[in-house]
């Protein structure tokens, strides 16, 4: 592997739009202190988070000095917009991120998804069989989001899946009837009891609500993986401070039956978010990244 380095590259702010016309920013990181590979990542956020931030945030600018130029870039679902795009955006999203990048002259790619973006990402590539895209690298991803969006309800329902049935139910009249924008702050998370951390809640529309989380949705990892036909690594944690654990990333790396092979890694003592972990994930992608060059 690599040697990891603390350098971080400078990025070119950019903007492109995707087949909707949504404008999607982010950063191009590059450097010419180290020689560039054939393979550039485009590295995307999770839920409500963005291009700058989170992990994304430092995963980006450290791939460069390991010869990787990173695209780290805005979903439509970034930030607030989280409430009034459907999930079937990020499709066209990561369409027009490729077209982007081929038209700077890259011609492989690897895409990064982390937390939300893992199952945007394998929705994506199970649809498109994108050719240019030769691998996957999936940090603290969900197997089946929609299937898991009741425990949202948990400590606050006597009933949680019937709570969420109401709500699925409420939010798809309020879009029958022209209102899918009505935003809601719903109940969200529930982490590990041991951990002590207050109940987590979010805004979000009743159309998002639907798109991402109704028993019909198509937010369902697990329903998409088996059409992926490229590498794939899959990264999980151990402390459990959203509703993504280790046993959901293990069991959707079971789903990816049509990889040619398949990585895991474990980062022990770490939560979603990587906080003082940063090392060990950029590392684990970096091994992978490496390891791909030598199939291309």
């Amino acid at each position: 592997m690599a040697e990891q380095s603390t350098q971080v590259a400078e990025g070119r702010l950019v903007s492109f739009k995707n087949s909707k016309g949504t404008k999607l920013d982010g950063a191009l990181f590059t450097t010419d202190k180290v020689s560039a590979h054939k393979i550039a990542v485009i590295s995307t956020h999770g839920a409500a988070n963005n291009f700058y931030s989170s992990v994304t945030g430092f995963l980006s600018p450290a791939l460069p000095f390991h010869g990787y130029p990173t695209l780290s870039m805005n979903l439509s679902s970034h930030d607030r917009s989280y409430s009034k795009f459907p999930f079937e955006d990020c499709e066209l999203d990561f369409a027009a991120a490729v077209k982007f990048m081929q038209g700077l002259g890259y011609k492989h790619f690897v895409l990064f998804g982390h937390s939300l973006s893992v199952t945007q990402t394998i929705y994506y590539m199970a649809r498109s069989q994108e050719p240019s895209v030769i691998g996957l690298a999936l940090s603290a991803g969900h197997d089946d989001l929609r299937g898991i969006s009741w425990r949202n309800w948990q400590s606050v329902s006597d009933d949680p899946k019937a709570e969420h049935e109401r709500f699925v139910l409420e939010c798809k009249k309020l879009i029958a009837s022209g209102d899918g924008d009505r935003l809601f702050v719903i109940p969200w998370w529930d982490s590990d009891p041991k951990l002590k951390l207050r109940k987590q809640y979010r805004e979000i529309s009743a159309l998002a609500y639907v798109s991402y989380r109704a028993p019909d949705s198509n937010c369902n990892a697990s329903r998409w993986m088996p059409a992926v036909k490229v590498p794939a690594l899959f990264i999980g944690h151990s402390v459990v401070d959203t509703m993504a654990d280790t046993g959901m990333t293990e069991r959707l790396r079971g789903f990816a039956t049509s990889a040619p092979f398949t990585d895991f890694v474990n980062i022990e003592g770490s939560g979603h978010f990587y906080v003082g972990f940063e090392s060990q994930l950029i590392g684990a992608v970096v091994k992978f990244l490496d390891k791909l060059r030598a199939t291309i």
